[in-house]
């Protein structure tokens, strides 16, 4: 059990990669094994205690129950504030972790929106914590930023709107992100070099590849195209 440090405690949501990459339709649970040890690390790194919620400790038989479940366990140790993310968002930084409890403290709830209208980031106040509205949230779904801040202005509240991100649901996602000129180059360097030795028997290919995934410009109109 973690010792308490503070009233504000992350929930990483997040299952085993096996698990994620068959759900995901990712090319290697290898992807996911990294994307877990960047998320852990950014966590780790913001001084916040934590808590991860694989499939092993999520409660329910619905995305729905295991989510609003697992914010009831994490206010059930004694914190007044919950920050929720999950392991597919490679650009979530200790700043937007630490902005996020700061406006926690300040009495707002927050909510980082994926680019793909879902969140990569909900932050909570126990007080703003309903748990049969917040498993009636449109979950998994385009729609889940505007009925989560449909939520808190029912509770007469305010919602805190940090920088929209991009997630990876899908090898598509992987590809645009790498493609992307906003990308952190040590994360690229991981998930390259993972797909590389995952595919050394196409050696001349791969690296055809990660050539035109790092040199391509950033396309955010539409899928990047992972031809060799």
């Amino acid at each position: 059990m973690i010792k308490k440090h503070s009233q504000t405690a992350i929930l990483l949501f997040a299952q085993t990669a096996h698990v994620d990459a068959a759900r995901k339709s990712l090319v290697d649970s290898t992807v996911m094994d990294v994307l877990n040890t960047s998320v852990l690390k950014t966590v780790h790194s913001s001084g916040i205690d934590y808590y991860h919620f694989t499939e092993k400790e999520q409660r329910g038989d619905s995305f729905e129950s295991r989510i609003t479940n697992s914010f009831q366990d994490v206010f059930d140790l004694g914190y007044e504030s919950v920050i929720c993310i999950g392991n597919d968002t490679p650009l979530l930084t200790v700043d937007l972790i630490k902005k996020a409890s700061q406006s926690l403290e300040n009495g707002n709830a927050v909510k980082g929106k994926s680019l793909d209208g879902g969140l990569y980031l909900i932050g909570l106040n126990r007080t703003q914590f309903n748990a049969s509205a917040f498993e009636n949230l449109t979950w998994q779904s385009r729609q889940l930023g505007t009925s989560f801040c449909q939520y808190i202005k029912d509770l007469d509240s305010t919602v805190v709107v940090l920088t929209s991100l991009q997630d990876i649901d899908s090898t598509e996602d992987l590809h645009q992100f790498l493609s992307g000129k906003d990308a952190r180059f040590e994360i690229i360097g991981l998930l390259l070099n993972t797909l590389s030795r995952k595919r050394n028997t196409h050696k001349h290919s791969v690296q055809k590849q990660i050539q035109v995934l790092v040199l391509q410009p950033a396309n955010k109109g539409s899928p990047v195209s992972a031809a060799a």
